[in-house]
């Protein structure tokens, strides 16, 4: 079992409902918030070991989280996993710009989202690259 913290950045209730159970019942701690700026507001008080982030969400959207993300130098270095049922080539491309560490399109099976995430903590070190994972 994990002791890890994942921070789950989804608006849609259904969704952040189910992703949640399963991050828990895999025995990862889930910190839940609607949007980019509730996540920041999370992050200050909190430091999680991963952000698995949607795309598109009102407020502050994914994109501009991570770009947040990476200014704050307590945070930069944490995985950012984006997780959106956009799929076209240059939204996938304007989101690896920022260098994410995965991201995964919906629909998505379950097991592909933990494995998508241990892999990324298992591996996660100083020197580790960068890469895009669809699923």
């Amino acid at each position: 079992m994990s002791n890890k913290t994942i921070l789950l950045v989804e608006d849609e209730p259904h969704t952040k409902r189910l992703i949640s159970y399963l991050l828990s019942t895999n025995g990862f701690k889930v910190l839940l918030t609607e949007n980019g700026k509730e996540a920041l507001e999370v992050c200050s008080e909190n430091t999680p070991d991963l952000i698995l982030s949607d795309v598109m969400m009102p407020v502050m959207d994914g994109l501009e989280l991570r770009r947040r993300v990476l200014q704050e130098d307590r945070l930069k270095d944490i995985p950012f996993v984006f997780l959106s049922a956009r799929a076209q080539t240059h939204e996938i491309i304007n989101a690896e710009k920022l260098k994410p560490s995965a991201y995964i399109t919906k629909p998505v099976e379950p097991d592909e989202i933990t494995s998508i995430i241990n892999n990324i903590l298992d591996e996660k070190s100083p020197a580790a690259g960068h890469g895009i994972a669809e699923a």
